[in-house]
């Protein structure tokens, strides 16, 4: 055979592992972040029995009877709030320096986070980006001041929050 040919074959073998390596690397990204992947109101005792949570005393938590959870992962802690034996917030502390892999990750985390619902009502403050559901069910955070933190909250203890914060509301 010729040296062309196998100039050839050793060309589409190396294009080929690369695509294959690329595709890998996506598919390990998503490995990486989806066993934490929580929904919203779901009983947090599953959570619990799955994982191994550190309890956290936050220093702000107006919702007495709730508690937070720590959980380490391969993409930063997670924090967790559990209210009434259901799962209320989830907060992703983005510990990584790479750009692009942080806005992959911030783009998968607000499509998994997306449940029968549109985002609506972005509004920018100059420290976070916070989106609204359409159906008026959760809230999302993108915090960008101080590192990247991505959040997701019922609007079922924001409004009970709201009411221990603003009783004459």
């Amino acid at each position: 055979m010729s040296k062309a040919f196998f100039i050839l074959m050793a060309f589409i073998l190396l294009f080929t592992n690369s695509l294959l390596h690329a595709e890998t690397n996506t598919l390990n990204q998503d490995k990486v972040i989806k066993p934490f992947i929580f929904e919203i109101g779901s009983d947090f005792s599953t959570i619990q029995t799955k994982f191994n949570l550190e309890k956290h005393t936050p220093n702000v938590n107006f919702i007495k009877e709730s508690n937070w959870y720590i959980l380490a992962t391969p993409i930063g802690p997670i924090s967790l709030q559990e209210w009434q034996g259901k799962l209320h917030c989830i907060a992703y502390d983005i510990d990584t320096n790479d750009i692009e892999l942080k806005k992959k990750i911030i783009e998968f985390l607000f499509e998994k986070y997306k449940m029968n619902f549109e985002w609506v009502d972005r509004v920018d403050n100059g420290f976070y980006i916070s989106y609204e559901s359409s159906n008026d069910s959760i809230q999302g955070i993108y915090a960008y001041s101080l590192g990247t933190t991505i959040s997701f909250t019922s609007n079922e203890i924001r409004k009970a929050e709201t009411k221990i914060r603003f009783p004459n509301l």
